[in-house]
């Protein structure tokens, strides 16, 4: 957009994600400010959002940044027979830009990119995100690769304690956010009716835990054609036996990252009864690991804000990640505690291991074992230091939100 000196920020409703995207809207604004633009931010459960929406569309010297919602914006009127939809954006002839952060074949994203503007630029830390939403949308044209930024507010050096002064010896986010039906659901329905379906979720499903470095819409895909003998194509906009399809994909994509983290969590119990640890876990999965309920130094919390999660960060030495079901994207939770200070342990895929060097930035388990590296929780504090603040140093270089910020005021300068 040449000529444009203004940056509208759409801020998230309340304390959507826990508080993270309004908080992480608020540091990318404060980026933008610092990359010379004015700044007008959106409050999205305002009593005048649209008003104020419509008033900077039509400001040609302003880019909507709209985040994570509202690129599908749209204007509907009925007639006698059928109501109908237009893009907002695509009526004024503008271009939106959107963050695109997690897989587009996940049920919470269905309606979004469905009702996406054709003049939607999708801000992305991975180009994979791309022909998945183009699966549910081949409409869609613009996406462009941006900085996998840390998406906290990051502490300054002097409040981030070294691993001595830390009480908690690791910490393990682990939350879910259950999805409906579950996959176990599905799988019985198609059992019940000898469909080759359940099948392909078997399938699907252990090859999605095996294997970090294939795409789980590329295994699902090609255990749909194995199994049933054709090609699945999405229909656009979604029809019901389509959708219900990606429903199962969406299902077995949650059943993978459960089944991920679940194991690891299971293997803390290989851990020395001395260490504290704590893990972020919902109270209804905390039934399916009773070899926890009796390890009184293992505190299984439920879900915690941004704000509580940093405080947990700042207190604890070690950090488990899991990796979700990104190729090529390392999850922010590995980015946002190494902002922190704290010493990352990850599971291995591919990626990550070319992002971050083994010894000198992160930890490896043995798959999904952590017990492997008993000796660093000890011992070995003060190799797991120089690991630590080598890569905080590391975050703070190459994946703040000031790099990112200026990746999109680049792309909307180059957007006319």
């Amino acid at each position: 957009m040449p000529g444009f000196h203004r940056v509208a920020v759409i801020a998230p409703k309340g304390d959507y994600n826990n508080n993270m995207l309004p908080l992480f809207a608020a540091d990318l604004g404060a980026a933008f400010k610092a990359c010379g633009l004015e700044v007008v931010v959106i409050d999205s459960n305002g009593r005048d959002f649209q008003r104020e929406l419509l008033r900077c569309a039509l400001d040609p010297a302003t880019a909507i940044y709209a985040g994570h919602f509202f690129y599908d914006f749209g204007l509907t009127h009925a007639d006698e027979t059928r109501s109908e939809r237009v893009s907002l954006f695509e009526a004024l002839d503008r271009p939106v830009f959107a963050r695109l952060a997690d897989h587009p074949f996940a049920q919470f994203m269905w309606r979004r990119i469905e009702g996406a503007s054709r003049t939607t630029h999708f801000l992305t830390p991975t180009m994979e995100f791309k022909p998945e939403a183009q699966f549910l949308n081949p409409a869609l044209a613009h996406f462009h690769g941006v900085t996998p930024s840390v998406t906290m507010p990051v502490p300054d050096e002097a409040a981030v304690p070294p691993l001595a002064q830390r009480p908690i010896d690791i910490f393990m986010p682990c939350s879910f956010k259950a999805i409906a039906p579950s996959v176990e659901d599905l799988r019985q329905r198609y059992a019940d009716r000898g469909n080759p379906m359940m099948q392909v979720i078997d399938e699907s499903v252990a090859a999605g835990v095996a294997d970090r470095d294939r795409s789980i819409m590329e295994i699902f895909l090609q255990a749909i054609q194995r199994h049933t003998g054709r090609r699945f194509v999405a229909s656009f906009p979604l029809e019901g036996g389509d959708k219900e399809i990606l429903q199962v994909l969406s299902s077995v994509d949650f059943k993978v990252r459960t089944l991920r983290r679940l194991r690891v969590v299971e293997n803390l119990a290989r851990l020395d009864r001395d260490l504290r640890i704590v893990v972020t876990i919902p109270e209804a999965m905390r039934d399916r690991i009773p070899q926890l309920q009796k390890r009184p130094n293992i505190e299984l919390i439920g879900k915690v804000d941004v704000i509580r999660a940093g405080e947990l960060y700042l207190g604890s030495k070690y950090v488990i990640n899991v990796n979700p079901t990104y190729v090529s994207l390392v999850s922010e939770r590995v980015r946002n505690a190494m902002a922190f200070g704290c010493c990352v342990i990850s599971d291995r895929s591919a990626h990550i291991a070319e992002t971050f060097a083994e010894g000198r930035e992160i930890l490896f388990m043995d798959e999904y074992d952590p017990s492997v590296l008993s000796g660093h929780f000890k011992e070995g504090l003060e190799a797991s230091q120089a690991i630590a603040s080598s890569a905080r140093q590391r975050v703070l270089a190459d994946f703040s939100v000031s790099k990112l910020a200026d990746d999109i005021v680049t792309v909307m300068r180059r957007v006319s």
